[in-house]
């Protein structure tokens, strides 16, 4: 009866695990960082250099390389144009682009206009000195999983300042524009006309640096050289790093002072932002810190809770009732149920092939059916060729009067106005694979049958639905915060995050196993791994037979349903004399044997239905699935007041 269908606890926690799964990834992909998704490229490395001018200019070398997802036809860089703090419009010059090729500059040319696929050019859109900034397009086509590193240099004014009492490089050297994030960025900052100077600057005092943007970046002043080194491990999309530095105004002793700034002396003002902004940067890695100790805390220690609180609940109301029954060995029929509810209640509800083979066995025990071994004759590209093969044949359908084997029939014959009656194993494949609908609903009415059974006799008092679902619900939340946490902090807490993954599988994994037998459960449980461990240990133990050669097979149906392998089932059945077994011309006077014994070239039905079962289950399954202070140190998260930035990606 397929009303009965909802009773499969198997499917029913497949269901569950996988709506749990969807459920993380769905909880995953919300709290992913944007930039993970649909990525073209990324930019794994960034070396710039920038050379300051005596006429204030700044020549700048910047090194990206690209690691290209897809194909592309090349990269462009965006450098927006405006006006620094003086109210000077700054503009781009003398634009160059090299690749490097295993460290070798190829030189690209300039031209006007250029096509998809061409190579070896860039152009440049925007009149230089355009507010509108200036694009350049590097035509370099890339396959998926290649690498290209690219120079562009270019000349920038407007970004050095010289004021009445220093002379001031305020400058966005990674803009937030870029599409991906820039990794492993740096910036050397060098001085060609303080190399000369005779006077030493003093860092601290004419010489000071700072930098702006992610606050894991850093900045160290070398007043020997003199240079600026910035570092930034990661530039986000969307985000900038920013130089500022202040430096003797004799190193650019050709860039004029304007004269609205020859009676306004602008260290002081530089010194109280970065200090207003370097005081905000640090309560803000305060806060970075705290949230982080608290959320490696919590990480750990929510999780270990539910944990905790599973292994409790499992120990406490979790817990079965000790058997009556506690021998090694059992030596008789279980329970008077089927082989199939048996099989189903040890393998914790699951219908598996186990289950269906011992069904049929009994059937044939019962003779309702036959079992025979054929020659058939088979096309194949060569002609027709003779081949063996297994059938069942059905002898009284009348005779089956329990619903799973009723219903183990219709699965093979299909109903009886479909007036089949023998059906060989190749067969049985091709059926599942013509009509894969029909075959799946067959297979869940015997599923269907056999669960309610189970259901029906009333072994389990408690699956512990509202805790697993609990536990799951609780792990669900708690990993989805784990992501959230992590997207937030920027991935720094991966070992944690693993820590806290496996408390979390470990507390699911244990809820699962929750399961409450009632005292007629847990006998019957006892009792079964017993029975199979003396039926594994028969042969070695040295007992005799029973004389009773009927309950002797039904324990060999019963060491089918409980999972024996096929080399224990054929030692059992060695164990009975031959004469008690076959006539004198040497056929079965029990026809279960008949699924024990290899017969011509084949091997035992037994191990070819067990394939058989599983093939065709996994064919229909296949088949449905197919339809459908300037001291150098750390960064600030002030700023934003510097010329240049922009961005660029590939196209």
């Amino acid at each position: 009866m397929r009303s009965f269908k909802r009773l499969d606890s198997h499917r029913t926690r497949s269901l569950m695990a996988i709506s749990l799964i969807f459920a993380c990834l769905v909880i995953a992909a919300a709290a992913w960082p944007d930039s993970a998704w649909a990525s073209t490229y990324s930019l794994p490395r960034t070396r710039i250099e920038a050379a300051v001018q005596p006429n204030g200019d700044v020549q700048v070398s910047e090194t990206r390389t690209f690691e290209f997802s897809e194909y592309v036809n090349g990269v462009y860089w965006t450098i927006p144009l405006g006006e620094n703090q003086q109210g000077s419009p700054s503009s781009i010059a003398q634009t160059g682009v090299v690749e490097l090729i295993d460290g070798s500059p190829h030189k690209y040319l300039q031209v006007d206009s250029a096509h998809a696929g061409q190579t070896r050019v860039y152009t440049v859109s925007g009149t230089e000195d355009s507010s509108a900034g200036v694009k350049l397009k590097v035509f370099a086509p890339a396959s998926a999983d290649q690498s290209k590193t690219f120079t562009l240099s270019y000349t920038i004014s407007g970004a050095v300042m010289a004021w009445r009492d220093t002379a001031e490089l305020y400058w966005k050297f990674v803009g937030p524009g870029w599409e991906e994030n820039s990794q492993d960025v740096q910036l050397d900052v060098t001085f060609p006309a303080g190399s000369n100077d005779i006077e030493r600057p003093k860092k601290g005092e004419s010489f000071r640096a700072w930098g702006h943007g992610s606050l894991d970046g850093g900045v160290s002043v070398d007043e020997a050289v003199p240079s600026v080194h910035y570092v930034v491990p990661t530039v986000s999309s969307g985000k900038f790093a920013e130089a500022r530095i202040a430096f003797p105004r004799a190193w650019v002793g050709a860039c004029a002072v304007p004269a609205s700034a020859t009676s306004t002396e602008r260290l002081p003002d530089i010194l109280s932002e970065e200090r207003s902004w370097a005081q905000e940067a640090n309560r803000e890695r305060e806060r970075a810190r705290a949230l982080l100790a608290i959320g490696t805390v919590a990480e750990i220690l929510l999780p270990a809770l539910l944990l905790i609180g599973v292994i409790a609940l499992k120990l406490t109301r979790g817990r079965n009732p000790k058997p009556l029954f506690q021998d090694t060995y059992f030596r008789d029929v279980p329970s008077a149920d089927h082989p199939a509810v048996i099989s189903a209640f040890m393998k914790d509800g699951s219908v598996g092939d186990e289950a269906v083979v011992a069904t049929l066995m009994k059937l044939t025990d019962d003779r309702v059916i036959a079992l025979s071994s054929e020659h058939v004759s088979k096309r194949s590209l060569f002609g027709s060729r003779a081949v063996e093969d297994y059938a069942i044949r059905l002898i009284d359908r009348s005779a089956a009067v329990d619903p799973i084997d009723r219903a183990a029939i219709e699965l093979y014959f299909g109903p009886e106005s479909d007036g089949t009656t023998e059906m060989r194993f190749e067969d049985l494949k091709s059926l599942a694979h013509a009509d894969p609908k029909e075959y799946t609903a067959r297979i869940d009415d015997l599923k269907a049958e056999v669960s309610g059974a189970l259901c029906a006799r009333g072994f389990i008092k408690s699956r512990g639905v509202a805790m697993k679902l609990g536990a799951g619900a609780l792990a669900l939340v708690m990993f989805g915060l784990d992501v959230a946490f992590a997207g937030m902090i920027g991935w720094l807490n991966i070992p944690v995050i693993a820590i806290s993954i496996a408390l979390l599988v470990a507390a699911v994994a244990i809820a699962a196993t929750y399961r409450v037998y009632s005292e007629e459960g847990v006998e019957l449980r006892s009792r079964c791994a017993a029975l199979k461990k003396w039926l594994e240990d028969f042969t070695r133990l040295g007992e005799a037979v029973p004389a009773d050669l009927v309950l002797w097979n039904k324990l060999l149906v019963m060491g089918v349903a409980l999972g024996v392998s096929d080399e224990v089932l054929r030692e059992l059945a060695d164990a009975v004399p031959r004469h008690l077994r076959e006539d004198d011309q040497g056929l079965y006077l029990f026809p279960m044997y008949w699924w024990i014994y290899p017969h011509g070239s084949m091997g035992a039905p037994v191990s070819a239905m067990h394939s058989v079962y599983s093939a065709t289950v996994a064919d229909v399954a296949s088949s449905m699935r197919s339809s459908g202070g300037g001291f150098g140190g750390g960064f600030s998260g002030g700023g934003g007041g510097g010329v240049g930035g922009g961005g660029g990606g590939t196209f």
